[in-house]
């Protein structure tokens, strides 16, 4: 059997959604994987290597960033026999291997990013669409795009979807609230990068219509990757927090009135899931396909478009079924099966 070279690049980059994937995924193929059956491929600049105990970290390469894993990676991969794996989202253009695509946001919704970026990630998406031994990815929704988009077989594209186990290993930092001036079950919380797509003009406009109410929003954003920066003003009622920590987000998700979630593209939506493991009360979320497909009836639905809504008050959403649909475990299982038959 040819061996799994995965691509680590994602190391060096802070971790929002599609690392956290990759990260909690190949901790879990590490726990079930045969010894030295996969290798990692990191650039030079990496730090803080996590442990590993069947999977074999291979530091490749003077390149880094983009160069790394647009050439060295791919000759390290091709000199030995192998078969690549990227799971977030980008590859390199010669073998991309097994690729991971997330969403569509970049042919659904190209008004949010910067000409740059869509050029350069429509090349590596259509790229891997023709040139990748295997897709995978995060929904059934998102396997739809991708065969929308990229005009591929559904037969080509295997969906993994994301877990939500990572949070038990997580403190609740009980300063938290504190710190940010937040009073328990008297505030609404949001948290992700603040992209446009994420659709926090929404909550602005909720915080306008709810002055009694206080709406707190984590999260930073690229703008070197968005367009338009954040793209509205803050009502007084509305706090900015910027980069909170996992301890710190994780206790504000626990103790707000709701968790908010309004986006307008998604291809799977991690926070949320994250928000009800902590034990939020309440999940409210937009009205699209992806919510629903996730989410089911443990969440509350709202137009992207903000016309005014009634939102939660008091009162818990039944959650435990959800939370054991997913889990890293099984999707780590299900990518395991994938990568034998692949290899």
């Amino acid at each position: 059997m040819k061996k799994i070279i995965i691509n680590r690049r994602f190391l060096t980059q802070r971790i929002t959604g599609v690392q956290r994937y990759a990260r909690e995924i190949i901790a879990e193929l590490d726990k079930i994987a045969a010894q030295d059956e996969i290798e990692m491929a990191v650039p030079p600049e990496t730090k803080d290597i996590p442990p590993y105990r069947r999977i074999k970290v291979v530091r490749v390469g003077r390149l880094r960033s983009r160069l790394w894993e647009q050439i060295s990676y791919p000759a390290y991969v091709w000199r030995k026999n192998g078969v690549g794996l990227s799971l977030c989202n980008t590859s390199p253009l010669i073998k991309p291997g097994i690729v991971c695509l997330h969403d569509m946001k970049i042919k659904a919704a190209p008004q949010f990013f910067s000409a740059k970026f869509l050029l350069w990630y429509r090349l590596l998406f259509w790229n891997a669409a023709r040139r990748a031994d295997r897709l995978i990815t995060v929904s059934e929704f998102s396997k739809s795009e991708i065969v929308r988009y990229c005009c591929v077989s559904p037969d080509m594209i295997e969906v993994i979807p994301n877990g939500w186990q990572h949070y038990e290993r997580i403190r609740c930092d009980e300063r938290a609230r504190l710190k940010y001036n937040l009073e328990k079950d008297r505030y609404y919380f949001a948290m992700s990068s603040l992209e446009p797509n994420k659709n926090f003009a929404w909550i602005a406009q909720a915080a306008l219509d709810h002055p009694n109410d206080i709406f707190a929003v984590a999260g930073a954003i690229n703008e070197r990757v968005f367009r338009d920066g954040i793209g509205f003003e803050c009502p007084p009622n509305m706090k900015l927090l910027g980069y909170v920590s996992d301890e710190e987000a994780k206790a504000l998700m626990r103790d707000c009135r709701a968790f908010l979630f309004p986006s307008f593209y998604e291809g799977f939506g991690i926070p949320p899931l994250e928000a009800l493991s902590a034990g939020a009360k309440n999940i409210v979320v937009s009205d699209i396909p992806v919510m629903h497909e996730v989410f089911g009836n443990s969440a509350a639905y709202v137009p992207t478009d903000y016309t005014g809504v009634v939102l939660p008050a008091h009162g818990r959403v039944q959650a435990d079924n959800l939370l054991k649909k997913y889990s890293w475990s099984s999707s780590a299982a299900k990518l395991y099966e994938l990568l034998k038959r692949s290899a």
